[in-house]
C-alpha cells in the first residue's frame, strides 16, 4: 500500500495504471503523482492484503519441522545457534544499495501497526543503520576509505561468524551480482581490469578460512525490470560455492598460481559459455573458477616472499579471461572484441 499510495507513484501511460515507486532500489524524483482508491479498485487494501496471503498460502509448509527465527548481527562471536547449520546468503553489494535508509520509507508505518506485536524489531524510531554493512562514505564523515575499511572488515567477521556454525558437510552459497569494474595499476605498472566491490568480498570470504569450489550463474531478476530496459543490465546472480579451506592445503608461487589459472579457467570458461551465460555475466561468472584456484591455498607469494592481494588474483583472472576471450574470436582488438560480445 506504501509504495503504490504515496505521492511518488507516477501514472504509466502504456499499460494506463499506476506505477508503484519501488522499481529499483532508489527513491527517483517525481514532477507530479498518480492517485490510486485504497477503498475499492485493482489496488484497495484488500487486493494489497491478498498478494500477500496468496505468497504464504503457496510456501511449502507441510510437514516441516518447527523453525526458529533469530535477529542478530551476523558478526556476533555468540550467535544464538546450537547446531551445525546450513547457510545460504545474499550479502550486501559493496556501496551499491543503501538498504537501511531506504527501508525506512516502510519502516515508520509498519512501526506504528506491528510495534505492539513485535517490540523487539520495532524498538527504534528509524531503522538500524550504522552497523550496515555497507561501504557509505557519508556514515563515516566523508571518508570513501574509512567506508570501505569497514565493509571490509565486517565481512571478514562475518564469514569467520559463519564458519562456526556451517555444518562442514554441506557448501556454503554466497549470491552475488555486482556489475562494476574499474582499471588499475598492475604491479608493472600497466592498465588492468578490478571490482573493488568483489574484491572486499572474496578478501572476507578468503580471510575466513574459506576456499570456492564452484559457481553458478543463477538467473534471479525479470527482464522487464525498469534498470534492465534497454541496457546491458546484468542478468544473473552468481552463486558461490564454498567450503572451508583443507587445513593441510600448502602455499604455492604466483608462477604456479598463473600456470593452474591458464589450465583450469579456459576449461571453465567453455562450460559456462555452453550454458549459454550471458555475455554481459560472463565476467562475473567467471571469477568464481579463478578465485577457485586462488582459494584453495592459504597464501600464493610473490617473487619478494609477500603474499598476493585478492586485488592482484583478480588482475590475473581477468586476464586470463581476455586471453581466452581472445584465442575463440582470432585476431581482434578489445574493441571490436565488446561489439562481438
Amino acid at each position: 500500500m506504501t509504495d503504490y499510495h504515496c505521492a511518488l507513484a507516477t501514472w504509466n501511460p502504456t499499460n494506463e495504471n499506476v506505477s508503484h515507486l519501488f522499481q529499483r532500489q532508489a527513491i527517483p524524483m517525481a514532477w507530479d503523482f498518480a492517485e490510486a482508491n485504497p477503498l475499492e479498485g485493482k489496488l484497495d487494501f484488500s487486493v494489497a492484503s491478498r498478494w500477500i496471503a496468496d505468497s504464504l498460502d503457496r510456501v511449502p509448509a507441510e510437514h516441516v519441522l518447527p523453525a526458529n527465527v533469530f535477529q542478530y548481527d551476523a558478526r556476533s562471536d555468540n550467535p544464538p545457534i546450537y547446531e551445525r547449520v546450513a547457510v545460504s546468503t545474499d550479502p550486501p553489494y559493496y556501496d551499491n544499495i543503501g538498504y537501511a535508509d531506504l527501508s525506512d520509507f516502510f519502516y515508520v508505518w509498519l512501526r506504528r501497526t506491528l510495534r505492539e506485536i513485535d517490540p523487539q524489531s520495532f524498538q527504534t524510531v528509524l531503522a538500524p543503520k550504522s552497523a550496515e554493512l555497507i561501504a557509505s562514505p557519508y556514515r563515516h564523515d566523508g571518508s570513501a576509505n574509512a567506508a570501505e575499511a569497514h565493509f571490509r572488515q565486517g565481512f571478514t567477521a562475518a564469514f569467520r561468524s559463519l564458519r562456526r556454525v556451517t555444518d562442514f558437510k554441506v557448501p556454503m552459497t554466497v549470491y552475488y551480482a555486482f556489475k562494476q569494474s574499474e582499471t588499475v595499476a598492475d604491479d608493472a605498472g600497466n592498465g588492468a581490469t578490478a571490482s573493488t566491490g568483489w574484491e572486499a568480498m572474496l578478501d572476507g570470504l578468503v580471510k575466513a578460512g574459506f576456499a570456492i569450489t564452484g559457481t553458478w550463474p543463477v538467473r534471479t531478476t525479470k527482464k522487464a525490470r525498469s534498470v534492465a530496459r534497454n541496457t546491458n543490465a546484468l542478468a544473473s546472480a552468481i552463486v558461490i560455492v564454498c567450503r572451508a579451506r583443507d587445513p593441510e592445503a600448502q602455499s604455492i608461487s604466483r608462477r604456479e598460481f598463473a600456470n593452474i589459472l591458464k589450465h583450469e579457467l579456459p576449461i571453465a570458461v567453455r562450460t559456462l559459455q555452453h550454458a549459454s551465460i550471458a555475455p554481459v555475466d560472463l565476467a562475473q561468472a567467471a571469477i568464481g573458477p579463478g578465485m577457485a584456484v586462488f582459494s584453495r591455498y592459504p597464501q600464493v607469494l610473490e617473487a619478494d616472499g609477500a603474499a598476493m592481494s585478492v586485488r592482484q588474483a583478480l588482475i590475473e583472472i581477468n586476464r586470463v579471461l581476455d586471453e581466452t576471450l581472445a584465442e575463440a574470436e582470432g585476431d581482434m582488438d578489445a574493441d571490436t572484441r565488446f561489439c562481438v560480445a
